[in-house]
């Protein structure tokens, strides 16, 4: 069976343990080179439908971090992530970092006001990371 298939079928599983597994296989999978381009936009898109409904912590933290595997090798646009915005002035603090930086990786400057907007959270580590995401958005420069 297709490896990609066989993860987003198991994101889908009633046991939250298993959700975790399947979406730390779906990092796995965009870590690496295996998926091309079409295929990594479709296992992130069912990554950010699943923050959608998810209500497991340890199963949300995995898929912001599957999110974020798939920048090393592919451009993702902040369009995919459309339904990730009206998640986050409800997110826990513990993954507002990793949502953040997310939009940072878009480096789509249309960001900048949904990142800007985490500058006056009340908590420091929400700001310093909002901070750490305006700073990553325009991408980085090669000397």
């Amino acid at each position: 069976m297709n490896p990609l298939r066989t993860a987003l079928a198991g994101i889908i599983h009633d046991n939250p343990r298993h959700r975790d597994h399947a979406v730390e296989y779906l990092g796995d999978l965009l870590r690496g080179t295996f998926l091309d381009e079409a295929d990594a936009v479709t296992a992130v898109s069912h990554l950010v439908t699943l923050l959608t409904t998810e209500t497991d912590p340890t199963v949300q933290e995995a898929a912001l971090n599957a999110i974020g595997e798939a920048f090393d090798h592919h451009r993702l646009g902040l369009r995919l992530f459309q339904p990730l915005l009206a998640l986050l002035d409800a997110m826990p603090t513990t993954l507002l970092d990793h949502a953040l930086m997310i939009l940072a990786a878009t480096h789509d400057p249309g960001a900048r006001p949904t990142i800007e907007t985490f500058l006056d959270h009340p908590n420091v580590a929400v700001r310093a990371s909002a901070a750490e995401a305006l700073i990553e958005l325009p991408g980085r420069t090669v000397p």
